[in-house]
């Protein structure tokens, strides 16, 4: 019985370890990468970046959030010139300058990027007005925004009825109109790019007619692109202002009469 009791008592100083949950885009990049529908979307994705980005050897491309298959759309020629942030160690594949950051605060000089990608990574973090301050921070003037996103309001699909669907992973989804409002404050010229459904994902962009827009509205991924204007202030000179012809009160002569006279 003693002996019972001194087990008893031993047990009894253990404690119970909790595991932290994943985070929620770690169960999307599983999902992503092992199932099929995941990786059809994957592989979609990959092929309108590689067509959309339109690289050349001067620009600078950063990407916050990684992907795991940025080789696929980063041509190898491009990669001295790319950057891929994350939040966690490790080696992404086919990313050549990786840093270790927060998705909320970069280690980046303003204005020193020409095209920015953020790769489902809105509808995962607790603020992402935070992040499209840092992308307008960053981009370049005239420089490009790359969004993947989930639409919030696209048609019931298989995957919703699974475990581990897209609707299991976050519900703070943004649609692709809310985004664009978003950008448009921020002074970005921002359009719909491209709709992916599952799970034969495949991109409808343009939106030529009534009938793709709908569809594109639906589609359960998208691409965002915007462009980052800026816009110069002209300033109104004081001499046009102090004319004689716009002072309250002074009768406005005809053109004619003021440069020849009144000749009848």
């Amino acid at each position: 019985m003693t002996h019972c009791i001194n087990m008893s008592r031993n047990t009894m100083k253990y404690k119970e370890v909790s595991v932290p949950s994943p985070h929620p885009r770690q169960l999307f990049m599983e999902w992503y990468h092992s199932t099929t529908p995941g990786q059809s979307l994957r592989d979609s994705e990959a092929s309108y970046l590689l067509n959309s980005l339109q690289l050349t050897y001067c620009q600078r491309i950063l990407q916050v959030g990684r992907l795991d298959m940025e080789s696929e759309y980063i041509a190898e020629e491009f990669r001295r010139n790319f950057a891929l942030i994350v939040d966690a160690p490790g080696i992404a594949a086919g990313a050549v300058n990786v840093v270790q950051a927060t998705m909320e605060e970069w280690p980046i000089a303003c204005e020193s990027v020409d095209a920015l990608i953020l790769p489902h990574l809105l509808e995962f973090e607790a603020d992402p007005h935070r992040i499209l301050g840092e992308a307008e921070r960053v981009l370049k003037p005239e420089g490009c925004l790359f969004v993947l996103g989930f639409n919030p309001w696209s048609l019931p699909g298989l995957l919703r009825h699974r475990r581990r669907s897209p609707a299991a992973w976050n519900s703070r989804f943004i649609g692709s109109s809310q985004l664009m409002d978003w950008l448009n404050l921020l002074k970005f010229e921002a359009e719909f790019s491209a709709g992916f459904g599952f799970p034969t994902s495949q991109p409808s962009a343009g939106r030529r007619s009534a009938w793709q827009k709908s569809m594109a509205c639906l589609a359960d991924a998208y691409a965002v692109k915007a462009i980052k204007r800026t816009w110069t202030p002209i300033p109104i000179k004081q001499v046009w202002l102090n004319a004689p012809e716009l002072i309250p009160g002074q009768a406005i002569a005809p053109p004619l009469m003021r440069k020849h006279g009144n000749h009848r």
